[in-house]
């Protein structure tokens, strides 16, 4: 046979051999449409075939998810051809989605969250489960929580229409405190808020340990979580460091109004382990006139809605325009002269949710002032008399701490009706129309918020210094007729750097602040500030402390040092007026 010959009879022999398929029959499919089947299959009409082919096809139609149960079968037809059966059965149509196990998220939130993968009016898909499933997990990480299982995503037996979410949430199981023992455990109880059997929130756990580190009744506090008792459960620990809340000093003390004074202070922040402050302070300062003597109490714990009951009685000096560390003195020191201020106040403050309380406090107290006689009538204001004060509070405290914030905002709003009797008025005050008894309304608004580049704190670093941008304003207005004392006051520690105390008054004020505190050590920052306001529209000038009728605002700046004490924290600044010309500060607590 010759060549030729034999090769056509290779490729008759051949083509005699070969079997194609003739058709592809689908069965089954009501909703996913047969140009999808086809295009997941790799067995085609016309071509060869294959077993290796349908054995693809078989697993690449499970694949799409949307078939409870798939068969493929090939059945031979006349003529070397095939038909090829595919058996299907769709999973249903889903009508109604269902969730339970949720207590924290709402089921229409999850439902929200679930809808790009999964709703009613869709063919049910496994595919839609993970994805499904992952975005409800991460629903409840931002909202603070965790799941600890999905235990179902399927159709109901009985009714396949309706898909069932069955969720298991993560459960507290035990909440123990470790290292008091001074504090009673009923106060610490108060502070936290977390009990077994909760779902367990991170961030209400990391607000727990926050209020417990706010009190400063502690050194440190740190946590530690135990999952490995149960599954779906946390055992939650804080592990504290208590500090010494009693203090009895005896020394001398600098203050921006009461210059070098003799200090006698018995105090305790958290008396007996109740959590109450009592305390006594007896101020003597060089300059005489008296003894400055204040009783507080504090308890945070008045009631069962943690009311906190505020409670103050007191005889103090305020030295008015007082000149401390100062290299450029406007008055000289026989113009310093001092309010004696007695009296006393009470108030109520009780939380909202997580971040909002609000308070009421009322003052009294009688004004007389001193040391006028070595004064010339221009430098100082005389109004002795009476004055109430009651005020209405709001604050919205979203800080992540209270002392040093690094992130986060405060908000507080006081309304202040108030009256004055006043029976004398000398100085500058002379033939101002202020005898007798007049009512005023004062209103103040302040709004502080922290920045920081160095993350959030966690439960392991809840005292860590970081990098810190601080920002502060303060807005205030009088309407009435408002004795001088009780206007609004700029200029010194904590409002104006680089300017004497109480450098400026009047009925309006504006304050903003900006510091940058940079921490060298845990105790120690180095800050640089800005502060920019001033208090305009009131009474009249007073020596060498010029006013304005409008509004008038005036720059300070510099550097300064904070300081973390076992006495608390200290401040010194060095600030610059818009003139150049600087003034030293000392604060005895935290600017803001």
């Amino acid at each position: 046979m010759s060549t030729a010959l034999l090769s056509l009879a290779i490729i008759a022999t051949a083509q005699a051999q070969t079997t194609v398929v003739k058709e592809i029959v689908i069965q089954g499919n009501r909703r996913v449409s047969r140009e999808a089947i086809l295009a997941a299959m790799r067995t085609k009409v016309g071509q060869p075939y294959v077993q290796e082919n349908l054995d693809r096809d078989q697993r690449a139609l499970d694949d799409l998810g949307f078939f409870e149960a798939v068969s493929v079968r090939p059945s031979p037809l006349e003529g070397n051809s095939w038909r090829i059966t595919v058996d299907l059965t769709e999973w249903p149509e889903v009508k109604e989605i269902r969730v339970v196990g949720n207590s924290v998220i709402k089921t229409e939130d999850i439902l929200n969250v679930i809808k790009p993968f999964i709703k009613p009016g869709d063919v049910y898909n496994l595919n839609s489960l993970r994805p499904a499933s992952d975005a409800i997990r991460s629903l409840y990480s931002k909202k603070g929580f965790f799941l600890a299982a999905i235990e179902e995503f399927a159709p109901l037996k009985e009714s396949p229409n309706t898909v069932n979410i069955a969720l298991v949430e993560t459960r507290v199981g035990t909440v123990s405190v470790q290292g008091a023992r001074a504090t009673r455990d009923s106060v610490i109880r108060r502070l936290i808020k977390t009990r077994s059997g909760d779902p367990y929130s991170e961030n209400k756990w990391v607000n727990d340990l926050r209020r417990l580190y706010n009190t400063s009744w502690f050194e440190s506090v740190t946590t530690s979580i135990d999952p490995e008792r149960e599954a779906g459960k946390v055992d939650l620990t804080a592990n504290v460091k208590e500090t010494k809340t009693g203090q009895f000093n005896v020394g001398l003390q600098l203050d921006p109004r009461n210059k070098l004074a003799g200090v006698i202070r018995l105090s305790d922040t958290n008396f007996r382990g109740t959590g109450q402050t009592v305390g006594i302070n007896y101020i003597q300062a060089t300059q005489g006139s008296g003894p400055s003597v204040d009783l507080d109490y504090v308890n945070p714990f008045f009631d069962s809605k943690d009311t906190a009951l505020r409670v103050s009685i007191y005889s103090r000096l305020v030295f008015r325009f007082a000149n401390v560390f100062s290299s450029s003195s406007p008055t000289s020191s026989s113009s310093d002269y001092n309010e004696r201020r007695t009296g006393g106040s009470i108030g109520f403050s009780r939380p909202v949710g997580d971040s909002l309380s609000y308070g009421l406090s009322v003052r009294y107290e009688n004004v007389k002032t001193n040391n006028v006689s070595a004064t010339g009538a221009d430098r100082f204001i005389q109004q002795d008399g009476d004055v109430g004060v009651a005020s209405l509070g709001f604050i919205r405290n979203r800080r992540d701490r209270d002392i040093d914030a690094t992130r986060g905002d405060w908000l507080k709003l006081d309304v202040e009706p108030g009256y004055a009797n006043i029976t004398d008025v000398g100085g500058a005050a002379a033939g101002t129309n202020v005898i007798g008894t007049h009512t005023f309304f004062r209103t103040n608004l302040e709004f502080r918020k922290y920045f920081t580049d160095q993350g959030k704190l966690t439960p392991k670093d809840l005292d860590a210094a970081k990098r810190v941008l601080a920002l502060r304003a303060k807005v205030g207005s009088i309407q009435g007729t408002v004795p001088f004392f009780e206007q609004f006051f700029a200029g010194g520690a904590d409002t104006l750097r680089g300017y004497p105390e109480d450098r400026f008054w009047g009925r309006n004020q504006l304050l903003t602040t900006a510091e940058v505190r940079y921490p060298i050590q845990k105790a120690f920052s180095i800050i640089g500030f800005v502060d920019y306001g001033g208090a305009w529209g009131g009474y009249n000038t007073v020596n060498d402390f010029t006013q304005s009728a409008g509004i008038s605002l005036h720059l300070g700046y510099g550097m300064g040092l904070s300081f973390r004490t076992p006495l608390g924290p200290i401040r010194v600044d060095l600030g610059f007026d818009e003139r150049g010309k600087s003034r030293t500060h000392f604060l005895i607590g935290t600017s803001f």
